[in-house]
């Protein structure tokens, strides 16, 4: 009796889920179809013309003019007046050295000025005196008053006190010389900006010691700076003075142009060139990396931007649009600038092709419908 029972609910059960399944399939028979919307998608016209090759490359800024601040003495630093970003004027004192021994030095040189100076003084009178004597001597002898070696040896007595004078004079000039180098050397001590400029770099502080040939401060001068950058060697046929070119720093772009070419390649065998600018915008600072989009010769073809294009190592493609139907078209890239390229491939002048970002290309198919959402010439 109780098998029975079971088995009554089993065949329940059953009965159930086979009522349940039919109900579902039924749902899903009569549910409404819905279309497929068309993809939106941005266009732009291919044209006819010319691309300009650019070549990008980083540069690095440079201040017009970089100067290295060292000293012409060795001595201990006992104060650097200026930090980096401070601006300073040509003849500001912003280090001070200490210069007790070059002061010794001086009083010692004013000392030998003094000596040399009193000695001049004694050498003239005494000069003067000789001279007097000299004369009286000659009148004396033209009157044979004295003898001819007496007279000759008041003249020898004559030029020996010109000699002296001469010589004190000399040694009083030496003296002189002599003190003005020692001055000099402890005006070193108080080392001033050559130039208006910048402090870039802080490189010593109180308490070293300061040498000839080691830089103490960096300055550049902002009001102009140039930037430098390097291509490959073939490249440099391509170039010219004057040559137009496309500055990056950020989202912000400016035109320059090429300045100078350097003559001769490093041992990276690459070309360096510069660009000058004069009152540069914020940012372009001594050592900032800005990127330089070189315009080198044009390229005629079909011109497409550069966001139609799908590239591969099989080769490269664009998707047109007809009829809102998606093609898919092998091209060849012959040239490229940063928001174009020229091609050539079965297109032609008014063609309709999507634009987009690669990953929301990649997403397409050939035969996909599409719906222009906006369209660029």
């Amino acid at each position: 009796m109780r098998r029975l029972v079971w088995l009554g609910v089993a065949v329940a059960i059953g009965a159930m889920l086979v009522a349940v399944r039919i109900h579902r399939v039924h749902q899903k028979e009569s549910a409404t179809v819905i279309a497929a919307v068309p993809v939106p998608v941005d266009t732009a016209i291919v044209t006819q013309g010319s691309v300009v090759r650019t070549r990008h490359v980083l540069g690095r800024v440079i201040g017009a003019d970089e100067v290295e601040v060292s000293p012409q003495v060795m001595a201990q630093v006992l104060e650097v007046r200026v930090r980096e970003g401070d601006v300073v004027r040509r003849g500001d004192v912003v280090v001070l050295l200490d210069g007790r021994e070059l002061e010794d030095a001086v009083a010692q040189a004013e000392a030998r000025v003094r000596a040399a100076a009193e000695g001049l003084a004694a050498a003239e009178t005494a000069r003067a005196a000789r001279r007097d004597a000299t004369a009286r001597d000659q009148r004396l002898f033209e009157a044979t008053a004295i003898s001819e070696e007496q007279w000759d040896l008041s003249r020898a007595t004559d030029a020996a006190a010109a000699a002296h004078l001469e010589a004190a004079r000399a040694e009083l000039s030496v003296a002189e010389k002599g003190l003005d180098r020692a001055r000099t050397r402890l005006d070193y001590c108080r080392v001033t900006a050559p130039v208006n400029g910048m402090v870039a770099r802080r490189l010593g502080d109180p308490g070293g010691i300061a040498a000839p040939g080691k830089p103490l401060l960096e300055l550049v001068r902002q009001d102009s700076v140039r930037v430098q950058a390097s291509v490959p060697s073939e490249t440099l046929t391509e170039m010219a003075v004057g040559q137009q070119l496309t500055l990056r720093l950020g989202d912000h772009a400016f035109q320059s142009a090429v300045s100078r070419i350097f003559p001769a390649m490093g041992a990276s065998h690459l070309a360096v060139f510069e660009t000058d600018l004069d009152a540069p915008p914020p940012g372009l600072v001594s050592g900032a990396t800005v990127g330089v989009d070189l315009h080198l010769s044009p390229t005629e073809g079909l011109v497409v931007p550069a966001d139609a294009l799908v590239e591969g190592e099989s080769g490269a493609w664009v998707f047109t649009v007809t009829d809102e139907t998606v093609h898919l078209v092998a091209v060849e890239v012959l040239d490229r600038s940063n928001d174009s390229a020229a091609v050539s491939g079965q297109l032609e002048a008014g063609d309709v092709v999507i634009v987009a970002r690669l990953s929301r290309l990649m997403t397409l198919a050939d035969g996909m419908k599409v719906r222009v959402a906006a369209a660029t010439s």
